[in-house]
């Protein structure tokens, strides 16, 4: 398992070729925050930026120190399959985490992601509830109940996140 901050600046390269692909600048997640699917990269150019991303569905490896890529293509972000609806990872930090009743719990620190790439949890900080959550500072998303937006908590209940098991963390 590992955390967003660790995919973040690792090298892509191709497999076909050896070559550097670029670097991971953020993750593209689905609208539901369930599983990476796609890798932004960064972009290009002064006065007409270009916005480039790769699929998930590209990426063969997810090393320690690199991970291993079908090919060299790049693609423009907004291309990419549901591009308006896909959420990257850099806007759900520091979102606020909510009980259903409206009492704060904590802010999302980082994502926690098992081996497939898939979202199984979060890291908190600013924790302002006592007991199970802010001991192991981490709550697992099947506790999330709503993802929010960026100017909306998210809402979990708390007995339930408390009570849910959290996934062990690298």
């Amino acid at each position: 398992m590992a955390t967003g901050k660790q995919f973040l600046n690792k090298q892509l390269i191709a497999l076909t070729n050896g070559k550097k692909v670029g670097e991971i600048k953020d993750l593209y997640l689905d609208d539901q925050l369930t599983k990476i699917v796609a890798l932004y990269l960064g972009a290009e150019g002064l006065i007409n930026k270009k916005h480039f991303a790769m699929s998930r569905s590209n990426v063969q490896v997810m090393g320690i120190d690199a991970w291993l890529v079908k090919d060299s293509t790049a693609i423009p972000a907004e291309t990419l399959p549901d591009a308006d609806r896909l959420i990257l990872y850099s806007d759900v930090r520091g979102r606020e985490i909510m009980t259903e009743g409206g009492t704060k719990i904590a802010a999302v620190e980082d994502f926690i992601f098992n081996d497939a790439g898939d979202l199984i949890g979060f890291t908190l900080n600013k924790i302002v509830v006592q007991g199970p959550l802010a001991e192991r500072k981490t709550i697992a998303r099947s506790a999330i109940s709503t993802i929010g937006s960026s100017t909306s908590a998210m809402t979990t209940d708390l007995a339930n996140a408390e009570a849910m098991p959290v996934p062990a963390q690298a």
